[in-house]
């Protein structure tokens, strides 16, 4: 934000207001910012919710059986009146007697871990839904334009975040969540082709897609302790309702900034998302992506309900918990995008492998909210250098084996990321009921140690060197002739739009 205001600054110092911003428009520094805004949002209120709604089911969950338990009290004291009035009673009445009083002397403890199915569903219906349209949006940006489809996933997290706000029951919850997987789909796919358009050079590209992945990380680094806090000294709906606000802003900004049009399609068509399924590469690079966000998604429904059973804390706290993720993901985005080009992709992507499925079995060790602090951080760490390397190693092999449009490539990463987070959340609320928490993670941890080996196949070759450049002097990639180049309208300009 502060590089494109003093870009702004020095720019209007010297021409004029309009002319200043239609520069502004025109940067790719611009584009950056408000994909880096957006991917923010969006994390945010996808983290906001993961401390707030085991409590909150939990909650309406025992006012229901307090409730069932004050009807119950009722029918037992009108059977007791029966009783003392010697009236004779039906047999009926005694077995619901009989049952009542046993209700009653129990108190009908509300078991917290039985909360875990239904909290993995919830939050597993996002990624459900990103599933589902994943396939269509990558074609869809590359026929209406990546700035449209930007907008309308704004405006349709902006839906999401008010129903979170106002819903009161699971079922207005779950649509919710559901609804923010249409969105997420949106503006992932196209924000990160945007900058892949805007960045061809591929060290530049790297850095620029660490900095908007930065997004995610700030706003997971946000969300877990604002969800927490703000449920526990305000309420539900405030969280929620500023959320609204800012998604609000960063719509009007995008309409103002970018101008979405229909008519501002892609230049060319790319290679369509069956083709691209084809190439096995794509394939492994995808599924790195996968399990390690499937190992964090894991965690989001299982560990606040495993502390909560297990560990003594106040609800704010729980918040807290994966804030040393946010903390690692963060540096690993910003830090190591250019470093991992440098050292080789495929190291790194094992590497981090390893390493998260050490942290996942380190987690059931912890007695306390400090034991979880390395294995955590270790986590998000692992999960940001895979996506600062994986990331711009998907737009290498588009350029490289492909034709350069990025829509479908990253809706086949962003189909990854939701395979993590339905199948993580989804199954991992059943595993841990049938064989408890900490065996859910060391399945975790055996499937990324498992699955490492098979990164080594995203070594460069002679064909796909990562330090080679990607395009010849005259800023044409090096795999397409001039003849292809004007068969297929591509704009030479629009590729190289400078600040």
């Amino acid at each position: 934000m502060k590089m494109v205001f003093e870009v702004f600054c020095n720019m209007c110092s010297k021409e004029g207001f309009k002319e200043c911003l239609g520069r502004v428009r025109n940067s790719r520094h611009t584009v950056l910012f408000l994909v880096f805004l957006s991917l923010l949002i969006d994390n945010l209120l996808l983290t906001t919710v993961v401390p707030i709604i085991p409590d909150y089911l939990f909650g309406i969950d025992q006012k229901e059986v307090k409730e069932t338990i004050k009807s119950m009290n009722r029918t037992l004291i009108c059977l007791k009146n029966r009783t003392s009035g010697q009236h004779h009673l039906f047999p009926h009445e005694n077995s619901t007697l009989t049952l009542t009083q046993e209700l009653l002397s129990k108190s009908i403890p509300l078991d917290i871990i039985s909360e875990n199915s239904k909290v993995g569903w919830l939050f597993s219906s996002r990624a459900l839904v990103q599933i589902v349209t994943n396939p269509f949006i990558g074609p869809l940006s590359n026929r209406v334009g990546y700035s449209i489809l930007m907008l309308s996933g704004c405006l349709i997290i902006l839906l999401s975040s008010i129903i979170f706000a106002v819903g009161e029951t699971f079922v207005p919850l779950l649509i919710a969540r559901a609804i923010q997987g249409f969105g997420s789909a949106c503006m992932a796919v196209s924000g990160m082709s945007m900058i892949a358009e805007k960045y061809p050079d591929d060290v530049e590209r790297s850095r620029a897609m660490g900095i908007a992945m930065g997004g995610t990380a700030a706003g997971t680094l946000l969300g877990y302790p604002f969800g927490s806090i703000m449920y526990t000294f305000v309420g539900k709906t405030a969280p929620f309702l500023i959320i609204s606000a800012l998604t609000a802003t960063e719509a009007g900004l995008l309409a103002t900034v970018l101008r979405p049009s229909f008519h501002d399609k892609t230049a060319r068509d790319g290679n369509s998302l069956p083709e691209l399924l084809k190439d096995p590469l794509i394939l492994i690079a995808a599924g790195s992506i996968m399990f390690s966000t499937m190992s964090m998604a894991v965690l989001e429904p299982t560990v606040p309900i495993w502390v909560m059973d297990t560990m003594n804390i106040e609800k704010w706290q729980l918040g807290l918990i994966f804030l040393p993720d946010s903390i690692g993901y963060l540096i690993g985005t910003n830090m190591f995008g250019v470093i991992a080009q440098k050292i080789g992709r495929w190291i790194c992507a094992i590497s981090c492998l390893i390493m998260i499925a050490f942290c996942l079995v380190c987690i059931p060790f912890a007695l306390n909210l400090t034991h979880l602090i390395l294995p955590h951080f270790g986590l998000g760490l692992g999960l940001g250098i895979i996506d600062a390397a994986i990331m711009p190693h998907l737009a290498l092999l588009v350029d490289t084996r492909h034709v350069s449009v990025y829509g479908s490539v990253y809706a086949i990463s962003q189909l990854g990321v939701c395979l993590g987070y339905a199948l993580g959340p989804s199954i991992g609320g059943q595993v841990v009921k049938k064989i408890g928490f900490p065996w859910l993670m060391r399945g975790m941890a055996i499937l990324n140690v498992v699955y490492s080996p098979l990164c080594c196949f995203l070594r460069p070759t002679h064909q796909t060197d990562e330090t080679s450049a990607i395009l010849s002097e005259n800023g044409i990639p090096k795999y397409l002739d001039e003849d292809s180049l004007r068969d297929s309208s591509f704009s030479y300009n629009r590729l190289h739009e400078e600040d």
